[in-house]
């Protein structure tokens, strides 16, 4: 048979193993197969009074009372510690949430790089970039965000179950790297568009320009014609004004009324034509001149 010494010292040894417990050194189920140990011990125990067993007995509920209080309490807290863990990870949810880009501005975006940008030339660089200078706005916010929720993870950490650190974490994650490439397509997507915008306006001015030469070169080409024709008639007119004179020497020398009336008529017609191709000249000169002054 035990004594009661030994009795005093496992009441000692479970108060030992308590504090241990309640700092989390051991395990509650350590404690609790101590005690069942002891309350096996009592009944192997041979005290020198009946007072003195009631008296460690009363000790040994008194500690048994303190565990259960202090195993209650310690439940408690790890209840709160849960609550509190999971706290933590649904604000660091809303965080990688709020920190992942939209993909409805995405969408928008493409449309402009691969189809939309034609339609916003016209309306000049401003209009293609506006959305891409929303966009940025967007993404800066949820960059902003982002950095929140790493900081909010690092301050509070130390409150988090391992379990819902890892969550949150890869959730940050996620939306870091879904974050990396909305900035990449922003990039790439921006740069395209102005590199397009550029392109086209380069070609619409090349169009313009080889319209306008195509253009110059009809007007040359009509105006070496009319100079052309302008030679001929001149020449034609030179011939007329030979003629004319040859005309009014015949008259001059007109062997008869008849015949002199005669020459005058030709003479007529002759100044008829000459007129008719002055006309035409001065005609073919103001085209000219009008040619000219466009192509200055």
């Amino acid at each position: 048979m035990r004594d009661g010494s030994e009795i005093q010292a496992l009441l000692d040894s479970l108060e030992v193993l308590a504090d241990e417990a309640e700092a989390k050194r051991k395990k509650w189920r350590e404690v609790w197969s101590e005690i069942k140990n002891i309350g096996q011990a009592f009944k192997e125990t041979q005290f020198p009074t009946f007072q003195d067993r009631e008296a460690a007995w009363n000790r040994f509920q008194s500690i048994v009372a303190r565990i259960k209080g202090c195993q209650a309490r310690s439940q408690h807290e790890g209840e709160e510690r849960v609550r509190e863990s999971e706290r933590h990870l649904e604000q660091i949810r809303s965080y990688a949430w709020k920190a992942t880009p939209s993909s409805e501005s995405a969408d928008a975006l493409l449309a402009i790089v691969t189809g939309g940008l034609s339609v916003l030339i016209k309306a000049g660089i401003e209009a293609i970039l506006g959305p891409f200078d929303e966009r940025k706005i967007e993404l800066q916010s949820c960059s902003k965000v982002l950095k929140e929720g790493w900081a909010y993870l690092s301050h509070n950490k130390d409150e988090m179950l391992g379990k819902h650190k890892k969550e949150g974490f890869e959730s940050l994650s996620n939306a870091s790297d879904s974050l990396g490439r909305a900035w990449d397509r922003w990039k790439t997507g921006r740069q395209r568009a102005i590199d397009h915008y550029h392109a086209e306006k380069q070609a619409a001015k090349e169009a313009r320009q080889a319209k306008q030469e195509a253009w110059e070169s009809r007007m040359r080409e009509n105006i070496s014609k009319l100079e052309d024709r302008l030679d001929r008639l001149e020449s034609a007119r030179y011939r007329k004004e030979s003629n004319l004179s040859r005309l009014e020497d015949m008259r001059s020398s007109a062997w008869s009324d008849s015949y002199r009336e005669r020459v005058d008529d030709w003479i007529s017609d002759e100044r008829e034509r000459i007129a008719d191709i002055d006309s035409k000249i001065d005609q073919i000169k103001a085209w000219i001149s009008d040619m000219k002054a466009k192509l200055r």
